[in-house]
This record gives structure tokens, sequence and C-alpha cells, in this order.
């Protein structure tokens, strides 16, 4: 294998030594004031107050600040680019019912995996995405304080889908005044104004309490395909080979298969298609490594028409409140409304035309076969997305002085996703048949309107949630009071997905699905301890009950110590188990079609290609969901240590481990290929594999049709060490600062192929074994600049061979502060025009680890009172 151990312990000793060597420097401390009270406030991964903002576990902040130095447009932007992101995650993609989403994914361990709060309370999962995974996108920006992010196994306090760690978005509150912004964005490579935003907040504060209001808008521009060298359709030549030399182009043009699908030829009508559309639409191409020798298929050019990123354009109503209703009793409210609208674009329609008539001028063959098609006449697929998120929140809090001033809090909360998706201009099956059946034209007018279907489906997710508990202390140890919270929950999370009946029925050519739809109810109680065992020595332990309606119950405990062994040292380390149960949608989903994207390597391998040459392609995928699905338990043990070099100079090192067995996943249709060529995975219901017949001295048919689902499988296990650097510096010509963040993935263990052993892939494509992001910024009087980089590591293209490059993004901006007359941002994003990185056969094919934007100029102007 690749992985040498000796390169990567010597890459992190470099990173932390050089740190610490540049930055050492006689201590300085700075002693509290005798008397003076500390304020203890609650901090990300517990629900005890504290005084000691570096606990027992790793938390990392981003501030607004650093969102807007670092470039960020939205929320999921801002954690999309962190280094704890490691192998990216999705985000709006073009054509599909998901187009408006975007997630996180800490560790790369999955979104579902990874809980979002907003503030310290459950954001529910959206119903498009299965309610396993919440939408960033239905979170204003305008009202976010900060975003803590927690890489440490939570499940202990927050529920099973805290695996990976946990992302609490705090909101503004409290806030007083009024703040407008308005601001836009050109990208370099597409030109106008390709974003814009505006947004109001406002804060009044009364005797007894406050309300904060906020209302944010935004919207950016989708991307084509066309407008990016590295995905618009590949310029062909006679030599060109089918998906090894035509990127941007699909066999579903007009190509027909041989009865017996052994081989497959372009329509005898290809050249008239070429005449009426162009070269540069249609062409004819060698099939002879993707099909059989001699093969040929008449393409089309979809990349010259689709787009890759959807346009967003989202409006935000936040509210926050609290009144002071009685003496130690607080009335506390939360309402927000959001609203997203979502364009994407495919090409018009690919579907097979089955049984194709043997006397149809478009079939080679003269016997009833199947043919892909691309039914241009209908035009191009659009995809309008609507997502109207409500999220309300209302409850009571206070002090019971009684119980030494013990700490108690009540709530409800109700949030209601409803998204709903229509695609224009999609294939009716029915509609083609009536034209056949009836002898019309299907170029014609009429024979085009019949065969003109839109889609619609619609998904709705409801959760309600009862919440309370009591935090108080309690007995005495050497160290001092014994902290005490306990707590109970109780919520009914219930989910459906909707498709037309046309859809379900398969009567729709470029899009099909089914409905579907399930709910669970969850009574949950949890406690959780902070012992100081001697004055330097914190002991925290946790756990909580979860007793599942359709998955019977878990307990998941959790224990960490933090040890002050200097006053300005801190060591920490914990260990924590969980539990997390299928999604609904993974339950209960009917059987779906998708043309999902995958590489069919024992295909490539006994035709004599190699890996390196053997191209992925779309492939008609089924996807079936799985009642028997079984839970997945974790284990996460993290060790680090926070050292304050300096006053205002720190450094942060962990290490952590997470081991999930059981882990539920769905299968990639590369797995499933190999493992069923390579006899690890059986062939069922679920797996499966059709092929066109062998062909001359047995070498493997090429794959048709690919069955895949959801399992439990072996295990995935994260190891890693997370290396932070955070500096400030006040100097008579300025203020300095330093924030530096790093994430190595030392291994990534996880199942390659269906059934086989588990194989270490950090490093691989598509998993990068070290991420950086590091900010410098200067301050002078009313200026300051700020310098970000973004640097992900070079990966080994396949296995551990070939290579893909690292990938460095700059971003610079600048701010004048006018004081009573506002603040100016300018912006340049991607400074040096850099793009994504691309496959050996120069194709884009990792959008959730490298975007696409190119260079960006923004400004924006904030006017405060």
């Amino acid at each position: 294998m690749h992985k040498n151990l000796l390169a990567k312990s010597v890459r992190f000793a470099l990173v932390s030594g050089a740190a610490a060597a540049a930055f050492t420097a006689p201590a300085v401390f700075a002693a509290e004031e005798d008397g003076a009270k500390v304020e203890r406030i609650e901090v990300t991964g517990s629900r005890i107050k504290r005084s000691d903002l570096e606990g027992a576990s790793p938390v990392t902040t981003i501030t607004t600040e650093d969102m807007k130095m670092e470039g960020n447009f939205t929320v999921a932007d801002a954690l999309r680019n962190s280094n704890l992101n490691s192998f990216g995650s999705f985000s709006e993609r073009s054509g599909s019912s998901a187009q408006s989403q975007a997630t996180i994914d800490l560790r790369g361990a999955g979104s579902s995996r990874t809980l979002v709060l907003i503030d310290g309370k459950r954001f529910p999962g959206s119903p498009t995405l299965g309610g396993a995974s919440a939408n960033l996108n239905a979170i204003p920006m305008a009202a976010v304080e900060r975003i803590e992010i927690l890489t440490d196994g939570a499940s202990s306090t927050y529920g099973s889908d805290a695996i990976a760690g946990v992302v609490n978005i705090i909101m503004k509150k409290n806030y007083q005044g009024i703040e407008f912004n308005v601001g836009g964005g050109s990208r370099d490579r597409d030109g106008g104004l390709t974003s814009k935003e505006f947004s109001v907040v406002a804060g009044y504060q009364m005797d007894k309490g406050n309300i904060t209001f906020a209302f944010d808008h935004q919207d950016r521009k989708g991307i084509s395909d066309a407008d990016r060298d590295y995905t618009s359709a590949g310029a062909l030549n006679a030599n060109s080979q089918a998906y090894v030399d035509a990127p941007g182009w699909s066999i579903y043009g007009a190509t027909v298969a041989a009865p017996d699908f052994s081989s497959a030829q372009a329509s005898p009508l290809c050249d008239d298609l070429i005449s009426e559309y162009g070269n540069d639409v249609f062409a004819k191409v060698k099939a002879d490594t993707d099909w059989s020798p001699g093969s040929t298929y008449c393409m089309y050019a979809f990349a010259n028409v689709s787009y890759n990123k959807a346009s967003i354009d989202r409006n935000t109503v936040y509210v926050d409140a609290n009144y002071e209703i009685a003496e130690d009793v607080e009335w506390f409210g939360r309402a927000m409304v959001t609203q997203n609208n979502s364009w994407g674009r495919y090409a018009p329609p690919a579907a097979p035309w089955r049984k194709m008539a043997a006397d149809n001028p478009h079939n080679p063959y003269g016997a009833e076969t199947t043919g892909y098609f691309r039914w241009v006449g209908i035009g191009t697929r659009d995809g309008v997305v609507d997502d109207y998120n409500q999220d309300y929140l209302t409850g009571l809090r206070g002090t019971i002085s009684a119980l030494n001033d013990a700490q108690w809090e009540f709530y409800y909360h109700h949030n209601i996703a409803d998204n709903k998706s229509i695609g224009e201009y999609y294939l009716s099956v029915s509609g083609l048949a009536y034209n056949q059946q009836n002898g019309i034209d299907l170029g014609s007018e009429a024979g085009v309107n019949n065969m003109k279907a839109t889609t619609l489906t619609q998904g709705r997710a409801t959760f309600d949630q009862y919440s309370g508990g009591i935090g108080f202390d309690a007995f005495e140890l050497p160290g001092g009071m014994v902290a005490h919270y306990f707590g109970m929950e109780y919520f009914d999370q219930q989910f459906s997905e909707v498709y037309d009946a046309q859809s379900e029925a398969g009567l729709i050519g470029g899009s099909a699905g089914n409905s579907a739809g399930g709910d669970r109810q969850v009574w949950a109680a949890f406690y959780e301890a902070v012992l100081p065992i001697i004055e330097d020595v914190e002991l925290n332990l946790a756990a909580r009950y979860d007793d599942y309606s359709d998955f019977g119950d878990n307990v998941a405990p959790k224990a960490s110590i933090r040890w002050q062994a200097l006053d300005n040292v801190v060591v920490r380390a914990s260990y924590s188990e969980a539990f997390r149960a299928p999604s609904l949608d993974q339950l209960y989903a009917a059987t779906t079609f998708s043309a999902d994207t995958g590489t069919d390597y024992p295909f490539c391998q006994s035709n004599g290609i190699s890996d390196a040459d053997c191209a992925s392609r779309q492939f008609d995928t089924y996807i079936r969901a799985n009642k028997d699905l079984g839970p997945e338990t974790s284990e996460y043990i993290n060790f680090g240590i926070a050292w304050d070099i300096v006053d205002d100079i720190g450094l942060k090192v962990d290490y952590f481990n997470l081991n999930i067995d059981d882990v539920i996943s769905r299968r990639t249709i590369t797995n499933v290929m190999r493992g069923i060529d390579a006899g690890t995975l059986p062939t069922s219901e679920t797996f499966y594999v059709n092929r066109a017949p062998n062909g001359p001295g047995g070498t493997l048919g090429r794959a048709n049709e690919v069955g895949t689902g959801y399992g439990n499988g072996d295990k995935l296990e994260i190891t890693g060490v997370d290396v932070a650097l955070n500096a400030k510096f006040e100097t008579g010509a300025g203020d300095f600062g330093i924030n530096w963040n790093n994430s190595f993935v030392l291994e990534y263990i996880q199942e390659v192929e269906g059934g086989s052993e588990a194989t270490d892939i950090a490093g691989w494509n598509g998993s990068p074994d070290f991420k950086s992001n590091i900010t410098l910024s200067y301050s002078l009087a009313d200026h300051s600049v700020s310098w970000n980089s973004n640097y992900t590591s070079s990966t080994y293209e396949d296995d551990d061979t070939g290579h893909l490059d690292s990938w460095l993004i700059h971003n610079l901006s600048y701010v004048y502060d006018a004081g009573n007359f506002g603040s100016i941002l300018l912006g340049i994003n991607n400074l040096t025009d850099e793009d994504p990185v691309l496959s050996s056969a120069g194709t884009y094919d990792n959008a959730d680890l490298y975007n696409n934007y190119g260079r960006e100029y923004r400004a924006s102007y904030t006017l405060k009172f």
C-alpha cells in the first residue's frame, strides 16, 4: 500500500513543531482578581454551564467575522471550507430533487452522522434527504453569531446521530440597534452579478426582555457545464472511443442495442441528426472498449446544455425573543421561516426505447430490440425546487433559589419542512406508445406535445419535540461541588415523499421514483455530572437512554477527563459509545431509479483495459430500501492538549479514533460490480448486475443495469490528528492575527469491494489525508486586510496508483470602517482562479470536495445604528 506512516509523522511534526518553535517565549500569566465573579456559560457538548471554555472535548469556533474574512457567502460555504469537513460535503446539485440542499460531513463519516443544532437545540433533517441530514441552506447567514463544531462523540448528550460530532449554530440574540447589509459578487468566468445579498438585523431591549429580528435574502446563480472547459462536451475525432475520449457525451443519443445485447450500433439516421442539429450535438463514436469490438454509438453532447451547479434564491425571517414573566422565570421563543427556490437543468430526456419495432428506420438489426435515445424535440429537462422550512420553539427557563440556584428549562419545538420538486419536459412513455400506435410523426408538433410530461415530487417532514431538564450542584469533592444535569425528552418524527402517479408507474422517461413514508417516536432520558476530583482534575460523566418505537432501546455512555496540568496547559481525554438507527427512507422508501455514475472495473480488466483507462459512466440503477436494516454502533476516543504558549497565542493538538460497526450505507454501483465479480457479494434481489453476453474468448460483457441498496457493512474506522494554532499580536504598527487549523487523516478504513475485508483508503481519490485552513489578518485604525488559504492534499487516483494534484485556494479581503457612515468589504475569492482537481482524463468528478466557482469578486456595505 502507498501509506507511509513515517512521512505522515514527519509532516505532523513539522506543522506542530514549527508552530511551537515560532511562537515559544517566556510564559506570562494573568492572575484573576480576588473575588471576581466568573461567568458560567454552556459549551457545545455539555448541558452543564461552566467557566472554562477549553473543556474536556475539542470545540472549534467560527465567528461571523471569520466567515466574512474567509469569503463565505452562506453558512454551508463556511462549514464546507472547514478542515474538519474532511472529504467534502453535498452542495447545490443541478437536476436533482435535492438540488437546493447543502450538508456538513465531519470526518468523512457521512452527513447523517453529524448532528446540526441551532442554539443547542436539534435542527431536524430534510425530507429530501430522507429526514437523516439537515439542510444548511435553511439557515440565514445574517442571523448567525458564530458556529461551534464539536469533534467528539456526543450521542450521550444530544442523541444517536451525533456519532461523528456536532455543529452548533449560535444565532444572534439580545441584539440592540439595527444593521443593514447589501452586497453582490461576480464570478470571473460567468460575468455579471452572479450573487446578491441583502439583510436587516434589528433588536429592541426592554426592561424585562429583548426581541431580535432578522431578514436575510441571498441568491446565487447556477453554473452550466458549457461554461467551464473541463465540464463542457469534449471535441471528438474519427478515432474517439465512447466515454474514454468523449467526456460530456452520452450513449443516449440514437444508439440501438442488438436484440441479444452482444453489440450496439449507431442508428442509421444518426447522420440525419448530425445534419439537423450539428456535430457538436450528435456524433458517431466508436464503442469498441465500452460495449464490444465493432460497436458504435450515436452519442449526444449533454454537457453543452446541462448545468452542474444549481441556483439558490433564499428568503428567511428570523425572530428570537425572551421575557421575564416572574421572578426567576423567563419565557423564551424562536421562529424561523425560510423559503428557498432553486433552478437546475438536465439535458433533454434520455430513456430506453424498449420494444423498438423491427422495421423502425432507426433499427439496423431487423428485429425487435432496445434503443438508447435522447428525445431532443421535447426540450431540456428543467428542475424547479421549492423548500419551505418552518421552525418554531417556545419554552420557559429559570432558577430555583431554594435548591442552590438550580437552573431548569422546558421547551416545545415544532418543525415543518416542505419540499416540492417540479420537473419540466420529461418523456411520457405512454405518449410515445400513443404516437407509434397511431402513426404520428415523433418529430411533429403533435407528436412532441404527446410525449411531453411534467413530474412532481412532494416531500414533507414534521418534527415535534418536548424537552426539559434541570441543572444543580450537589455533593462536594476535594476540587469543589459536583455539577449535575438531568433531563428527559420526547420527539415524534414523520417523513413522506410522494411522486406523481406516472413516475411511480415507470411511465416517465428520464426520471423515476416511488412514494415512501414512515414515522418514528423516541423517548429519552439523559444525565451528566462534572466531578472536580481535585482542584486541577475534572471528570465528566454522561449517559443517555433512548427508546425507539421501531428499534428498541439503547444506552449511550461517555466519560471524559480534563487536567489543568499547568496554568497554561490543559490535557484532555474522552471515550464515548453511540448507537444510530437507520433513517426512515433507508427503511421504507420504495424502489427508485437513478442514473448513477460508476466504473465497471471487472469489464475493463476482462477486456484488457487498464484501470487508468477504464472510464466512468452512467448506468441504469435501481435502489432498494431495506426494512431489515439493523442499527450501527460506534466508539469514539479523543486525546488532546491545549497550550496557551503566551497570552493570545494558543496551540491545540487532538488525536481521535472513530470506530463504527455494522455500518449503514448504500453500496456504490462500482462497489457492487466489483463485489459480485470477486464473489464477495452474493447476487440478490437488491444487489445484482445485468450484463450483455460475454464477448469473444469469454470476455465479460458490459453492465447494462445495476441493482443496489442499503445494508449493514463491516466497519468504518477513522483515525487522525487535528492541530490548531491561534495567535494575536498588538503592536504600534497595527494588530496581527493568525488562525491556522489542520486535520490529518492517518487511517480511513472501510469496505471497498462488496463483502470484502475493509481497506485503508486515506489518501485515495476523494479521501485526502490532509486539509488545512489558515487566515492571516492585519488591522490598523479603520483598515483591515485578511488573507485566507484552503489546502487539500494530493491523492492517489486509483487505489495506490496514479496521482491527482493538491488544491490550494487563496481568498483576499479588505474592510474599511467609516464609523457612522458604515463599513465596506471588498474581496476576491480564489485569487489565482484555480480549477477544481480533475481526473487524469480531464473530467470533473468530485463536486463535493472541489468547487468550480473560479475567481469571484465580491463587495458589501454594512451600516449600523
